[in-house]
């Protein structure tokens, strides 16, 4: 749904684009399987019991919709192998932190419902969750509503060595990311952020990186897709003054 908005639009002329995923989706690693919603897609990490990465679409319709949070947090039928659940959270300190934002799935109650699944959530401090975490998705969303539609993978920095929570050891990331690119304005540009999971009073534009600098931190292979001269252009440069 999301890719044939764009591509009947012609907002992605000159794109590489596979016929099965849509194009803010990250490369896949050898044994990774890509999952979708309706709202988003991702690549769960039965690990660290959490998604590596989310990634959506979000237009200005989206962002703008006006459904109350459910709050209706449970597990994902689509992860066969089970998620985390209440009891990994419980008395745990961390919140039961968003990837990609509930205020982002306002638009639908499937899409609603979507977003609190447990495949969404990663143990986050409340000084992150409910401060510069929260603080950055409003920023982004905003951008949306500016920009007509931007897209965005979003997702925990996973290693090894992390901290667990609960019966199923959920991971507790030490950072996490997202990747934002805008293809509609008269220049393609793109913005990472990498951000510690602690309370922080610093500027957002701080925590700002070049997705090419987020592809080696993670490993991960953003927008790979697009057109090259596009890709390479837009996860090089950093402009920080050019988002609205």
């Amino acid at each position: 749904m999301i890719l044939a908005f764009f591509v009947s639009y012609g907002f992605y002329s000159n794109l590489s684009i596979s016929p099965h995923l849509p194009i803010e989706t990250p490369r896949l690693m050898e044994g990774e399987t890509y999952l979708h919603h309706v709202a988003y897609g991702f690549v769960y990490d039965e690990t660290h019991e959490q998604a590596k990465w989310i990634a959506y679409c979000l237009t200005k319709s989206e962002a703008m919709g006006v459904l109350e949070r459910s709050d209706n947090f449970k597990e994902d039928p689509l992860v066969k192998s089970g998620t985390a659940t209440d009891i990994d959270y419980a008395k745990s300190g961390y919140d039961r932190g968003h990837l990609a934002p509930a205020a982002d799935m306002r638009w639908s109650v499937q899409s609603m419902e979507e977003s609190f699944f447990y495949s969404n959530m990663s143990p986050q401090l409340p000084s992150f969750n409910r401060g510069i975490w929260k603080k950055l998705e409003e920023e982004v969303r905003d951008w949306a509503v500016t920009l007509d539609s931007i897209l965005i993978v979003t997702g925990p920095v996973l290693s090894a060595d992390l901290p667990k929570i609960g019966m199923n050891k959920v991971s507790v990331p030490k950072y996490y990311f997202k990747a934002i690119v805008d293809l509609k304005g008269t220049h393609s540009k793109g913005i990472a952020f990498l951000l510690p999971n602690e309370g922080s009073k610093l500027p957002l534009m701080n925590f700002a990186l070049t997705i090419n600098e987020l592809e080696k931190l993670t490993k991960i292979d953003f927008f790979y897709q697009l057109d090259d001269k596009i890709e390479n252009t837009l996860e090089s440069t950093l402009c920080k003054t050019c988002w609205p």
